[in-house]
């Protein structure tokens, strides 16, 4: 063991270790002297320098890179010749390993190579894949591009298109076995007649149905895109879910909803496939559903809970020694599905904990016997009399024997560890993890069948295939590409393609059958209708009205002062109403769902990042009126956007630690009310994908002379920007520097304008022409009330000039 330090009394900073991280040791520079990767061990005296000197890196974890290349590798495995050998190894030979029990095959490999790799374009080396749509195209794709059955003669009617196999054995599509199978696309329940049956009729419009078919509720709430999209996911080999309505919801349900639960996209078509999967149908297979994130796994976790499945949701630190605690306290009652705390609460628990309790008392014992034989050797300075001698000799003898019982303990312990994980997993209806968790070695222990990989345009191709290649026949993706890409911070590894997820290659090839989610049941369809017109050509529909176009009363704007509304409401009076119809009372409001707060502050940089704080206090105070107005709004119910993470650290702040807006928010709302804003997030665009909250305020933060927005411009994100509100949208911003819109000066110094800043300038226009923009330029009474309209009532105030300066004293 060696320990190293920068000098007498000077430590390296701390490093928790990941899997995966390396560790590079050498005299002078690593990349100069001869590499040796081992593990070692130097056995030296305390407090010993070595005068020449030793330089100690540490790299980034390839963890999740070994990972992905070795999905990629798997390529050349044949499922098929693997199972055909049988599913169990040899049995061991007489002898040292007599009485082990056959070890069972982990599958390596996917019965969908054919159809994933044969579609590759040709190519004499490597091929950069090429988008189904360039980022900031404003055209939405033909829908017979997205919606459509399994073609087969895109791959087989021109003689070109052939796989470049590069060192893969692929059969001749005529003799395999994999391709006759694939005339059809037949799934893995085809030989169940009667799930064959209701795929079959529900992939159709208007479906003949009959008496026996399936009912629960979930699926009587289903629109008929939902239905189709089910009939695919069960029906087809492999298929492509276009979730133009691709939104994560609460799948809660209470019962004064007499029409749509509060939301009806791909989340519900996800848990109903299941629940009708394994409820209705009882298949036997194991289910594997991941997602690109873990707060999409909790969310899925907590719908099949809901609708009567049982979960498990499994941990890249998946262990029976080891537990998750959410930081979430609404998610608190996620744990109890978790692979952890059902190991911790197996029955056979208590025996696993006496095991380890004896592994780690012998372990003791060896160190502790190990001590006395270094201590005996340092006394006598290693020249051991007789007895010494065979003192040493029984403790070494003894340090064996310990030994020996030791590995039978860990042995033991191991295989009870596996046998409770094993039943826990075998008890599952359905198995919930991220791409890169499915490889854990908790899962190990069962292969996977059926995968269903939800928020597939956001992982990369290699990250996507980790969970396929555990003998995978038959997959659904579900994504949206005309929200957030991967995540590629290499320009070289985005130009060759890794940029592309396996989602938009599928769907631009035009093999894979294909169908679309086209009605959404999050938003307000004032919150929906510049998104569907600006990304989706209109296709997006909204089911969260009537056909009498009254909106759900869920989706209700939320109360607001009169200071934060824009003239044009104001000028046309803001009313309640409450219409009786036929199936029971409907209210509407005309108070906006969204508003644009138009404001002049400038921008600043800060730690090559970009802070407004003339922003950041409008902000503020539009989230104390919420809170103010609505008591049953909740900090958890809010959700702030910035694109720079200064701006996010001074909201952060403001909201957390700023002891001069804690005494404000305190005075306005009261002590247990402002107790609500710590709960309130405030993240990226990046980090709401997936995300939905009831108020979402948009800071965009860029205010300058030059027009300039930076990666503001990417359409992407204003799309997702623009879509995780339910109830209620607060844009705060500079109308004048979003109506210009550059994104960046070029060499020559012309800047350019791309797509994205003119889906900017599009949106200033609707919210203008809608009559939702209300102007905070400063001096103006509009700023002042929006300001300090709220703490100069609590102090009996009424002139706007002598209120509290919060934005000056907070910046001195």
């Amino acid at each position: 063991m060696a320990s190293f330090s920068l000098g007498p009394g000077l430590h390296l900073p701390e490093h928790k270790f990941a899997n995966g991280t390396r560790v590079l040791l050498s005299r002078i520079d690593p990349l100069k002297e001869e590499p040796s990767h081992r593990s070692f061990e130097l056995d030296l005296p305390s407090h010993t320098s070595d005068s020449s000197g030793w330089r100690l890196d540490l790299t980034q974890s390839d963890y999740v890179f070994e990972l992905m290349r070795k999905s990629i590798d798997s390529f050349a495995s044949d499922v098929q010749d693997q199972e055909d050998a049988g599913i169990f190894l040899p049995p061991p030979v007489p002898g040292r390993y007599a009485n082990q029990r056959e070890r069972e095959y982990i599958l390596d490999g996917t019965h969908l190579r054919n159809i994933l790799l044969r579609s590759f374009e040709p190519s004499e080396g490597l091929q950069a894949h090429t988008a189904l749509q360039e980022p900031d195209d404003v055209d939405y794709v033909e829908r017979n591009v997205l919606e459509h059955g399994y073609l087969p003669e895109h791959i087989s009617s021109s003689p070109s298109k052939s796989l470049p196999t590069a060192g893969f054995r692929v059969e001749d599509e005529k003799s395999s076995p994999g391709f006759a199978a694939l005339d059809g696309n037949n799934g893995v329940f085809s030989d169940n007649m009667l799930i064959h049956s209701w795929a079959t009729r529900y992939s159709n419009p208007n479906p003949v149905v009959i008496e026996g078919d399936p009912e629960f509720k979930e699926l009587d709430r289903m629109n008929e895109s939902q239905k189709r999209a089910m009939a695919m996911m069960i029906g087809q080999k492999i298929s492509l879910i276009q979730g133009v309505s691709t939104f994560l919801v609460d799948f809660i349900f209470p019962s004064n909803h007499a029409k749509q639960p509060p939301g009806t996209g791909k989340t519900l078509t996800i848990i109903s496939t299941v629940k009708l999967l394994k409820i209705i149908f009882r298949v036997p297979q194991p289910l594997l559903v991941c997602t690109y994130t873990n707060v999409a796994v909790d969310n899925l976790v907590e719908g099949l809970a809901k609708a009567g499945l049982k979960p498990l949701r499994a941990a890249s630190t998946a262990g029976a020694g080891k537990s998750i605690n959410s930081a979430d306290p609404s998610r608190a009652n996620l744990n109890q599905w978790t692979l952890e705390y059902q190991l911790q609460h197996h029955p056979r628990y208590p025996e696993y904990l006496e095991l380890e309790k004896r592994a780690k008392k012998i372990t003791d014992d060896i160190k502790e016997l190990h001590g006395k034989i270094r201590k005996l050797a340092e006394a006598k300075g290693k020249i051991l009399s007789q007895r010494e001698v065979e003192m040493r000799n029984r403790m070494l003898d003894d340090v064996a024997q310990k030994g020996r019982a030791l590995g039978a303990v860990k042995k033991k312990s191991y295989g009870l560890e596996q046998e409770i994980t094993r039943e826990i997993v075998n008890n599952a209806d359905v198995i919930c993890t991220t791409c890169i968790t499915s490889a854990s070695a908790a899962l190990n222990i069962v292969d996977f069948p059926v995968v269903f990989l939800d928020e597939a345009s956001m992982s990369t191709e290699p990250a996507s295939l980790i969970p396929l290649m555990k003998g995978s026949r038959h997959l659904a993706l579900i994504g949206d590409h005309k929200q957030l890409p991967p995540v590629i911070t290499s320009p070289e590894a985005q130009s060759k393609g890794l940029a592309i997820s396996l989602f938009e290659r599928l769907t631009l090839e035009g093999v894979v059958p294909s169908t679309m989610l086209n009605t959404q049941y999050r938003m307000h369809p004032a919150i929906s209708h510049f998104p569907s017109l600006e990304f989706y050509n209109s296709s997006l529909l909204d089911g969260t009205a009537d056909t009498f176009g009254n909106v759900t009363s869920r989706l209700m704007p939320p109360n607001i002062s009169p200071t934060l509304l824009p003239p044009s409401i104001l000028a046309n009076g803001l009313t309640d109403l409450r219409e009786k119809l036929a199936d029971g009372e409907v209210r509407t409001s005309t108070r906006p769902s969204v508003i644009f707060l138009d404001h002049s502050g400038t921008e600043s940089a800060k730690s090559k990042s970009r802070v407004n704080w003339s922003e950041a206090h409008i902000v503020a105070s539009v989230v104390e009126d919420l809170l103010l107005k609505n008591d049953n709004l909740r900090g958890q119910d809010i959700g702030i956007i910035a694109p720079y993470v200064a701006q996010i650290s001074l909201l952060t702040k403001l909201f957390n630690t700023d002891p001069k807006y804690r005494q404000r928010f305190n005075a306005v709302l009261g002590e247990h009310r402002a107790m609500q804003l710590t709960n309130i997030e405030i993240k990226t665009v990046d980090g709401f994908e997936g995300r939905e909250k009831e108020v979402i305020i948009f800071s965009t933060v860029r205010n300058n002379s030059g027009g300039y927005i930076g990666f503001l411009a990417d359409r992407r994100r204003l799309n997702v920007g623009l879509t995780r509100a339910k109830r209620g949208l607060f844009v705060v911003g500079s109308m004048n520097t979003l109506q210009q819109g550059k994104s960046a000066r070029s060499s020559d110094g012309v800047a350019r304008v791309g797509k994205g800043a003119e889906s900017w300038r599009r949106y200033m226009e609707y919210v203008v022409d809608q009559g939702l923009v209300l102007k905070l330029h400063p001096g103006t009474e509009a700023l002042a009330n929006v300001l300090y309209g709220n703490i100069n009532n609590v102090n009996g105030v009424l002139t706007p000039s002598s209120s509290l300066p919060i934005a000056a004293s907070l910046r001195s």
